[in-house]
């Protein structure tokens, strides 16, 4: 497949550059299909556990491969392709065998479709005699009541009803699964997001394998919780409590919520007696009310089934099974997770109460909750799994992999005789995700604190500002500086921090002469505009169409981001440039850390509250990056510009591990604080440039 592709405004002949990443995203999507395919033709789970390890893991590596290579489309094309290949992903594990969890929906729908009541009594008692079938025999925890709760028991009644029950599961799942996807995709356009990490979601092993193959219902839950965020992020509070109140009837769990939905009520604003205000809670309880009233007498043996599963067990709980290896008995290590559970939620709510973003505090949330669970089955994932296409996350992206390693659980029945694995083992399938959280989420404690500080008042300036940094520019400057021109209506003013010894033409630009040095350069631009916010883009660089419209709209949806990236696309394209096209994204999205010709959007006051723009001459646009990562988000937008590929064209493998070690080395000397970090960039830039 090809793609025209444009130097300084000369579209460039299909026939002479042949894109590679379409076929690279076909090639993953081929993976991803024949793994699944192989997944569900294989027995029974205690027949072939450690051969699912590697076919999880691939998935998940390929999950994460179509995601960063997806071709170029315009935004409704890339949620079609994305929708389609989310079909087709799970058709092809409609034959893999369901969850031993079926036959206790299937058991338990059968009481309820009978009349009987299944909070009565656990499974084993002698008063289901009678009723115990191929069901029964098949399904686990006989000896334990039933936590599911009233509404769920309905749906479960209603489907045992069908003839084909376990297919009818893997319907719903499924169905539940493919609205989640479309909320997902609809979620980030109104966000003005990238539709490509819906892939997050809609590829990864875990909902893969949990709802396609395993059929858990799970997913009906996910689509009512993403439901009720998609209601309340658009200002309809009253759908958004009754999907809440469908979520906690079907996974009690998901009361964790409510508090963050009334802290929404509150900071609206309205009267506190306003109809708008009451309607969602009573609308609420209604909802949660009605479904329980054929269950009404049975609620205490429920809520003695819900506390008995709390209690009962602990398995693959992250930071359950790290404090256990100090040998401490479950007894002891367990109100230790509910403490560290408790003193989290309650510093989330003081910060939703203080503006953070109902996504952001839904994602916080769900996150506090699996870490601190002693019990964390690998579908248990799929309850954020969503939140992590709205905000990218290396540490459940890193997860989604390394819960591969869950299937050890039948090997070690098969061996030994008990189902599970220990602590140990738990913590090495988590410690990847944990140092990826640390990784990605280094700037935490600052950012954190920087939400406290009382914000500076500024007088109004104007929207958006341009800096151009250049250096003997080339042909093309005049072509960027009239597409900039073009787009913004000339509204924005331009500067040209010009270190050159000749200046270029003075129609161009404001042009301001600077001293040799990018950093400098960019620094006396910036200190040269009074504007909210600042775009710095690289002379070599081609806008794409529409830029300025998708920046306003990015700007209003996220005024506090600290920083936007555009992102960037290479005119010449072959294997090596899409390889560090794709690093650069990656780079990004998980790291926070762009690089300047992937084009950055600057917040003025993010960058003057973390000591300006650095003015060294190399690594300015990394240190710039960890400083404002500190001040709020960086967001990846996906309106890629095109940059010249130039300096990529000879001695490629050279140049690619040269960069990687300044960058590593510069990343780690910053560690020992920014002046050993500024000497270390001028000792690199000597060495980069001789």
């Amino acid at each position: 497949m090809t793609v025209p592709v444009m130097i300084h405004n000369t579209p460039m002949s299909p026939s002479k550059i042949s894109n590679p990443r379409p076929l690279l995203w076909v090639l993953f999507l081929i993976l991803s299909l024949v793994l699944s395919l192989v997944w569900s033709l294989l027995p029974t789970l205690q027949s072939t556990p450690l051969f699912r390890i590697p076919l999880f893991a691939g998935i998940g590596l390929a999950m994460i491969g179509l995601v960063f290579s997806f071709p170029e489309l315009s935004p409704r094309n890339s949620r079609i392709l994305i929708f389609v290949a989310a079909i087709l992903t799970r058709l092809v594990l409609l034959p893999a065998p369901v969850s031993d969890d079926v036959h206790r929906y299937i058991w338990e729908g059968q009481l309820v479709a009978a009349g009987e009541n299944p909070f009565a009594a656990p499974a084993d008692d002698e008063q289901w005699l009678a009723q115990r079938n191929s069901h029964w025999e098949q399904m686990n925890h006989r000896d334990r009541p039933t936590a599911y709760p009233p509404g769920a028991q309905l749906i479960l009644g209603a489907a045992a009803l069908t003839p084909n029950p376990a297919f009818t599961f893997k319907l719903l799942a499924l169905a539940a699964d493919l609205t989640t996807v479309v909320l997902i995709l609809l979620l980030l356009r109104r966000d003005h997001l990238p539709a490509r990490w819906a892939g997050f979601y809609a590829f990864n092993p875990v909902v893969l394998i949990a709802f396609a193959a395993e059929a858990h219902y799970d997913s009906l839950m996910v689509a009512a919780i993403i439901g009720s965020l998609y209601a309340a992020t658009s200002r309809r509070l009253t759908l958004a409590f009754f999907f809440l109140a469908l979520a906690i009837q079907l996974k009690f769990i998901a009361i964790i919520l409510l508090p963050l939905l009334i802290i929404e009520i509150w900071r609206s604003g309205l009267h506190p007696l306003s109809f708008r205000r009451i309607a969602p809670l009573f609308l609420f309880v209604l909802t949660l009310v009605l479904a329980t009233i054929p269950f009404l007498t049975a609620l205490p043996a429920w809520l003695h089934g819900l506390t008995h599963f709390a209690n009962s067990s602990a398995f693959n709980g992250p930071l359950f099974s790290f404090i256990s290896l100090a040998g401490l008995s479950p007894e002891n290590v367990r109100p230790l997770c509910y403490a560290a559970f408790a003193l989290g939620f309650l510093a989330l709510l003081v910060a939703h109460f203080r503006g953070l973003s109902l996504i952001d505090s839904f994602h916080v949330a769900l996150t506090l909750l699996l870490l601190c669970s002693p019990i964390v089955h690998f579908w248990y994932l799929a309850w954020l799994l969503p939140l992590i296409a709205l905000r990218p996350s290396f540490g459940w992206t890193v997860a989604s992999v390394t819960m591969a390693g869950y299937f050890l659980a039948w090997h070690t029945e098969a061996q030994y005789g008990w189902w599970g694995y220990g602590h140990l083992t738990a913590t090495i399938i988590w410690a990847p995700a944990i140092v990826a959280f640390a990784a990605q989420h280094r700037q935490l404690i600052p950012r954190t604190l920087s939400r406290f500080k009382k914000a500076q008042v500024t007088p109004p300036r104007k929207r958006l500002g341009i800096v151009i940094p250049t250096l003997d520019p080339g042909p093309g400057l005049p072509t960027l500086v009239e597409g900039i021109r073009q787009e913004s209506n000339t509204a924005c003013p331009i500067i040209l921090a010009d270190a050159s010894e000749a200046p270029p033409p003075p129609t161009l630009a404001s042009y301001l002469s600077c001293p040799k040095g990018r950093g400098s350069q960019i620094s006396a631009g910036i200190d040269a505009l009074t504007t909210d916010w600042v775009l710095v883009a690289h002379a070599d660089t081609t806008p794409r169409p529409g830029w300025h419209d998708d920046l306003l709209k990015a700007i209003q949806t996220h005024p506090q981001a600290a920083m936007f990236v555009f992102g960037q696309r290479f005119d010449k394209i072959n294997i090596g440039t899409l390889f560090v096209e794709i690093l650069n994204e990656l780079r990004v999205v998980f790291g926070g850390v762009a690089f300047g010709d992937q084009t950055m959007i600057i917040r003025r006051s993010a960058l003057d509250a973390c000591g300006g723009f650095p003015t060294q001459p190399l690594m300015e646009d990394v240190e710039a990056s960890l400083r404002l990562h500190t001040r709020g988000r960086i967001i990846y937008l996906g309106r890629e510009w095109t940059v010249s590929a130039e300096k990529w064209q000879k001695a490629f493998s050279q140049r690619f591990f040269t960069v990687i070690r300044l960058v590593a080395t510069y990343q780690l000397s910053r560690l020992g604080g920014r002046k050993r970090s500024a000497a270390c960039a001028e000792r690199l830039y000597r060495e980069y440039y001789p």
